[in-house]
């Protein structure tokens, strides 16, 4: 039913639970495959680039009620200048998944891949969508010819959810938000880099309904949590928009969003918000959710930039599998649309 090969060698031992250090891979070139002219790894000291989206477990043709063509996000990579330094992603099936999804990458991209799972082996899980989505975790891929783990520095949390008219801790796997720092190769900065998704429950006060002040809250203090660094991104699935029914920001973005005047400010940038210049009908085109509407972020520092900023959207995603395989099957690639950076250092 899904896409399977071997986990790749270079998976780290630290990602099940069982050490601190990474497995080294093999020596390997950087470009792998047969690559178009102009796709190759970025060797910029100034910035990384950056995707983050919702994967749904990679769906594959066939997977009804929620099948898709997960392949085209990745042949929309192949088609832009430089390869991903990191890939944020939301529901994985687990370390099996974010290997084979790590793999493919190195298959049909210039780069070697490795990732960093919050649960290796997630609670199972009700889903409307069955066996395929069963089980779910977020996930961070990275380029090992760009960025190295720092030992020590992993960590993971749990997200609010709202429950008669309170926050309160949720129980699934798919809402464990995960952490690592890292040494960026090419200049020894240091980089920081999560991953989250918060629950769907919308039954928390009135003011804060989905806990998305809560869940900003933690995340800000979680993601930071392991000292400073020159860069710090993380992404998530907030199952809550930045913007309400009147048209004005939500406190959650307002505090989230440095750009924007809040009593409470944590600092963050959205290059989404950045490219549109805060334009809110801007926004709206660049939706993430299927329903309408941006539930779909990549923060990076408010000391940082941000250039490139980009909602892939799934006619992008048809357009490069055409143009790489000859054909394409018209799914989408997930239920939910990219989003793509060039995040800079200060």
């Amino acid at each position: 039913m899904k896409f399977r090969v071997a986990v790749s060698v270079m998976t780290s031992l630290f990602l099940f639970g069982c050490g601190e250090t990474p497995v080294k891979d093999t020596a390997e070139p950087e470009a792998v495959g047969s690559l178009p002219q102009g796709v190759t790894v970025n060797e910029n000291p100034g910035f990384l680039v950056a995707y983050n989206v919702n994967y749904e477990n990679l769906p594959n043709p066939g997977e009804n009620p929620c099948e898709g063509d997960w392949q085209d996000l990745i042949y929309y990579m192949k088609d832009q200048t430089y390869s991903p330094d990191v890939f944020i992603v939301h529901q994985m099936s687990g370390a099996g998944q974010a290997g084979n999804l790590a793999q493919y990458m190195q298959q049909n991209l210039p780069g070697l891949y490795d990732f960093i799972i919050a649960e290796a082996n997630p609670d199972s899980q009700l889903s409307p969508c069955g066996e395929a989505k069963r089980y779910q975790t977020n996930a961070i891929i990275y380029r090992t010819g760009r960025l190295e783990p720092i030992a020590g520095t992993r960590d993971t949390w749990q997200a609010d959810k709202g429950a008669n008219g309170a926050c309160v801790l949720n129980g699934q796997s798919r809402s464990i938000g995960v952490r690592m720092a890292f040494r960026d190769k090419i200049t020894g900065k240091r980089v920081i880099l999560g991953s989250t998704h918060w629950p769907t429950d919308q039954g928390g006060p009135a003011s804060d309904p989905a806990c998305a002040e809560v869940n900003i809250q933690r995340t800000d203090a979680r993601v930071r949590g392991t000292g400073t660094a020159d860069l710090i991104i993380w992404g998530v699935d907030s199952n809550e928009g930045d913007l309400n029914s009147s048209g004005d920001f939500k406190q959650w973005y307002n505090q989230a969003n440095s750009q924007l005047s809040s009593t409470v400010n944590y600092g963050w940038n959205d290059p989404i918000y950045e490219v549109c210049g805060g334009s809110k009908a801007c926004l709206g085109d660049n939706w993430t959710g299927g329903g309408g509407g941006r539930i779909d972020f990549l923060f990076f520092n408010a000391a940082a930039r941000s250039s490139s900023g980009h909602t892939v959207t799934y006619d992008e995603g048809d357009a490069a599998d055409r143009k790489f395989t000859g054909s394409d099957n018209p799914l989408n690639y997930s239920g939910h649309r990219a989003i793509r950076a060039r995040i800079h250092y200060p």
